[in-house]
This record gives C-alpha cells, sequence and structure tokens, in this order.
C-alpha cells in the first residue's frame, strides 16, 4: 500500500480533499486548451464530478472532526501550469490517465484502513469513480490517435468524426 498505515482516517480524509482540488483545477486548466466543445465538456464534467467527491469528503471530515471547517493538511501537490499548458495535449491526456491512477490506488489504500464498513464503502465507491475517470482520458487518448485534429476541431465536422 501507498498509504502510511499509521495515518488517521482524518489525515487520509484531508490528503484525499487535498487531491480532489487539485484533480479540479487540472481538468478546469484542460479544459481551457481544447477547442472542441465536445472535449471541452468532458473536461468540466470531470472537474465537476472531483468537485463533488471534495464535498462529500469533506462533509465525512467534519463528521469526524465536529468541527465547521477543519484545517486541510498544506502538502497539496502544487499544479504546475505553465508546465501543463505546455505539453501536448497527449502528455496532458497521458498525465491526467496517471494521476487518476494513483487517485484509484490511493482510495483502494484508504479503504483497507478505514476502521467502519461506511467510510470503507465511500472509499471503494470513490477507487471505482477514479477508475471511471480513467477509462474516459483513455477514450480520449485513443481518439486523439485515431484522429489528431479532434481536439482542435470546432465546427460542425466535429459530428463527421463519429466519435
Amino acid at each position: 500500500p501507498m498509504l502510511n498505515p499509521q495515518l488517521t482516517i482524518v489525515e487520509v480524509l484531508g490528503l484525499a480533499i487535498v487531491q480532489e482540488i487539485t484533480a479540479y483545477k487540472r481538468y478546469q486548466l484542460f479544459a481551457g486548451r481544447v477547442k472542441n466543445p465536445l472535449v471541452k465538456e468532458r473536461f468540466h464534467s470531470l472537474a465537476n464530478e472531483e468537485k463533488a467527491h471534495r464535498e462529500i469528503l469533506y462533509t465525512m471530515l467534519q463528521k469526524l472532526t465536529n468541527e465547521d471547517k477543519p484545517p486541510l493538511p498544506r502538502s497539496a501537490p502544487r499544479l504546475d501550469e505553465d508546465k501543463e499548458l505546455s505539453t501536448s495535449l497527449k502528455e496532458i491526456l497521458e498525465l491526467a490517465i496517471s494521476k487518476e491512477q494513483e487517485a484509484k490506488a490511493f482510495y483502494e489504500d484508504a479503504a483497507l484502513l478505514a476502521r467502519d464498513n461506511s467510510g470503507r464503502q465511500l472509499l471503494e465507491y470513490l477507487a471505482t469513480f477514479e477508475e471511471g475517470h480513467e477509462r474516459t482520458l483513455q477514450a480520449e487518448l485513443d481518439s486523439l490517435t485515431k484522429y489528431p485534429r479532434w481536439f482542435d476541431m470546432d465546427g460542425p465536422d466535429i459530428m463527421l468524426v463519429g466519435h
């Protein structure tokens, strides 16, 4: 497992929330990179799902700590916007896929640390969700490979590609 088993569930939730915030920002950034409205919408949709996950986790953290605004860890991975904006779309998708794989592994490990059934089920559910994100991104990467102009399309010819 990649998670330190000495972490408390409160610490795990804090790390998970930071991870979801970073994923949200990353997908918003990616959405701004592409012209194709279908792909743009896909990235916005992924961002919104990450935002919803953050809210679920934060509610869980509030219940556990009995605090209105429990503090989050400062160990947020810095989003290197310059680097992420200068890389190719292929590299962006590959990065996003690897981040989703990391998130899935994180939630699977966290589920093993959970002391109660509902916490374990929520973390397993989130792992499954991240796996779905990975599949969505892989489909976009496959489209990019087959149709290199796909991400730059923004006119009526989008429908001709048959995504």
